[in-house]
């Protein structure tokens, strides 16, 4: 059975702060879903229904996530983050129901467990722990604060591969 590493899937992270969907989308199996923690979206079951939900959401506002901890075994990965969204523009339909100012940062804390299948991410199932709305805070600076906390690993295959920090 072929499994992620903890390179491959900092790539995936990277992947996605960078906006460049082709090559994150490249690790999902052809049977991807996607079941985020808000009971008003249904599961996303496909590629291209992921990419259209995450486009909505990135139309109105920049996502920064922050991975924590990554624990791999030979067909699941654990994902704890802390995902920032800076918003573009006013308005009342935020993540998690808020309404925001442009400007506005709301920090979501979230747990996912992904299925692997043929190497490639298959079932992910979202689980939130908390978000706030940070009000308008300097980004980079609370994108740093959870980097200080990220595990250990996790940093150092992300600085080895990709740099220093989030951004």
């Amino acid at each position: 059975m072929t499994t992620l590493t903890l390179q491959d899937f900092l790539t995936y992270i990277h992947a996605f702060n960078a906006q460049n969907y082709t090559l994150q989308h490249t690790f999902y199996h052809r049977t991807v879903s996607l079941t985020l923690p808000d009971p008003d979206i249904p599961p996303l079951k496909s590629s291209p229904a992921i990419q259209s939900h995450y486009d909505t959401i990135h139309a109105l506002a920049h996502e920064t996530v922050v991975p924590m901890i990554v624990l791999i075994d030979a067909n699941r990965v654990f994902f704890s983050m802390e995902a920032y969204f800076q918003y573009r523009i006013d308005t009342d339909n935020a993540v998690h129901g808020y309404s925001v100012k442009a400007g506005d940062v709301i920090r979501v804390k979230v747990w996912a467990v992904y299925e692997i299948v043929e190497g490639k991410m298959g079932a992910i199932v979202c689980c939130a722990v908390g978000d706030e709305c940070l009000g308008k805070v300097e980004i980079g600076d609370v994108v740093a604060e959870s980097w200080g906390r990220a595990d250990e690993s996790v940093r150092s295959v992300w600085e080895r591969e990709f740099g220093e920090g989030i951004f």
